[in-house]
């Protein structure tokens, strides 16, 4: 999900809101970045025509249940794609909205859902948490959008096996328990055996 930032994925808001930044120039939304902590604080969101990106700092969460009765959670980072425009229509601005998700799949961040579409600077004030009068320019079309981020982790339920131990060392499965691997040949090892 992304290039990694010293070996670490970006699987935090913030840490996508300065990678996409950085990746402006591809985005072609030089100066058009925002964390929504920092544009919540500002007397007015949508002051400049054209469009807008905007990363809120909540997470959701993808859960893929596994066959071993693992799940597979991965971070949802939620954004808002606006287009300001007077003259443009909602399908031209929409459009727009649509290269900028291509760019972004461009820079790593392959699954991307539209989870609202937008009319009305009113429906963008409520997504935001922001008052109607805050929006400062007509917008024509806008998209919420998640993006799944980051490498995933593993949760179990009540039922399932516990993952392995995460200290560096190698394990093995051995009488439904994990023990330290000495790199060994075992003969009797869980879910098959093995030949010296």
């Amino acid at each position: 999900m992304a290039d990694p930032i010293y070996g670490i994925h970006q699987s935090q808001p913030f840490d996508i809101y300065s990678y996409m930044k950085a990746n402006a120039k591809k985005l072609n939304l030089v100066g058009r970045f925002s964390y929504l902590p920092n544009l919540l604080q500002k007397p007015e969101v949508g002051i400049q025509k054209g469009m807008d990106f905007i990363i809120s700092d909540e997470v959701a969460y993808y859960d893929e249940p596994l066959m071993n009765g693992q799940v597979r959670r991965y971070s949802k980072i939620k954004g808002f794609l606006a287009d300001y425009s007077a003259t443009r229509t909602y399908s031209e601005s929409n459009a727009n909205i649509k290269l900028v998700e291509e760019e972004i799949v461009r820079l790593g961040y392959t699954d991307i859902v539209v989870t609202d579409s937008l009319d009305n600077s009113t429906d963008l004030a409520y997504a935001l948490g922001v008052p109607p009068e805050r929006i400062g320019l007509i917008m024509s079309a806008a998209e919420i959008i998640e993006i799944r981020a980051g490498v995933p982790s593993y949760i179990n339920d009540s039922i399932s096996t516990m993952d392995a131990p995460y200290d560096g060392e190698g394990y093995a499965r051995v009488n439904g328990a994990w023990v330290l691997s000495d790199h060994m040949v075992h003969p009797d090892i869980d879910g098959g055996t093995a030949y010296v």
